[in-house]
């Protein structure tokens, strides 16, 4: 049986995310100092028009828009940017503070790109912001979305 483990997000992935959310905020034409949810809005907005045009992103638009809306995320619900290690695999994600709940930003603006995808990026983070996630016990680490 494997177990989920949370590790702080080490300082090379932190330069990483800082350096990529440029990208983003250019590709979602949003001011840094937006709330959350307008934040959230335009991320999705992106989204949209990127799949409307049939336009393909670069990797760094794409981890751009996944590191701006995993900051929204934060804001708005106060979830933290951590290491995920789950057997030989890890991941930068977006944690509970009571480690119940986990997603993972830049891999869900990805799938939202892809062919036949609907966009529920904004749903998505409704649901986390407001709180009407699936129901978990502390450290499970369910993810959502």
């Amino acid at each position: 049986m494997r177990t989920r483990r949370v590790e702080p997000l080490p300082p090379t992935d932190f330069a990483r995310l800082a350096a990529a959310i440029a990208h983003g905020i250019v590709l979602a034409a949003v001011d840094e100092r937006a709330t959350a949810d307008e934040t959230a809005k335009a991320v999705d907005a992106a989204i949209r028009r990127a799949k409307d045009a049939g336009k393909a992103l670069t990797p760094d638009q794409i981890e751009g828009l996944g590191v701006l809306w995993g900051k929204a995320v934060s804001q708005a619900s106060g979830w933290t940017w951590a290491r995920v290690v789950d057997g030989e695999a890890s991941h930068v994600c977006l944690v509970a503070q009571d480690h119940a709940h986990a997603c993972l930003p830049l891999a869900l603006v990805a799938e939202q790109l892809a062919d036949g995808k609907e966009c529920t990026s904004l749903v998505i983070f409704e649901m986390i912001a407001g709180g009407a996630l699936p129901a978990a016990e502390l450290e499970e680490l369910a993810f959502v979305g």
